[in-house]
């Protein structure tokens, strides 16, 4: 019943002995249902959209764990970083014969190869570059094993 509605049955009722105190319940009631109705459609509104509000955060996580997967196989599996301490072993082999058969010639190096010192400070570098890159990895895939359960391709 609404507000108006209840006014008008008490209007109505007031030359009669009525039990007022029944009607001023009844009162209370109805502004409290019509105060509450906002917060109750509001919040069945977004239980009702909640499922569909779910399910696009899903499809956006597994979109992004998609898009990071194929990133990092693309980067680690597919690139060059992942095996360069194996060609930094391999340069150094060749780079302390160099050393050893240009001495023996008394001559320097770096007169025979254009690279010689960029390969040198490269060599000088490796541990650490390999080391760097290889944990920035290891983050990289416990934060998405964590999270979405990359694979790992070490």
């Amino acid at each position: 019943m609404s507000k108006e509605k209840f006014l008008k049955e008490v209007n109505r009722l007031k030359g009669t002995k009525t039990n007022l105190k029944a009607h001023k319940v009844a009162l209370s009631i109805v502004g409290d249902i019509e105060s509450e109705y906002n917060w109750l459609e509001k919040s069945y509104s977004e239980a009702s959209y909640g499922q569909d509000f779910m399910e696009e955060w899903l499809d956006k996580i597994m979109d992004f764990n998609t898009e990071l997967s194929i990133a990092v196989d693309n980067y680690v599996v597919n690139g060059a970083g992942y095996s360069f301490q194996d060609a930094a072993n391999d340069m150094r082999v060749k780079i302390d014969d160099l050393d050893a058969a240009a001495q023996e010639l008394g001559i320097s190096p770096d007169t025979l190869v254009s690279n010689y010192q960029e390969i040198k400070d490269i060599l000088s570098n490796a541990d650490t570059v390999d080391t760097n890159f290889r944990e920035a990895y290891k983050n990289v895939l416990n934060e998405a094993n964590d999270r979405f359960g990359l694979a790992n391709f070490s």
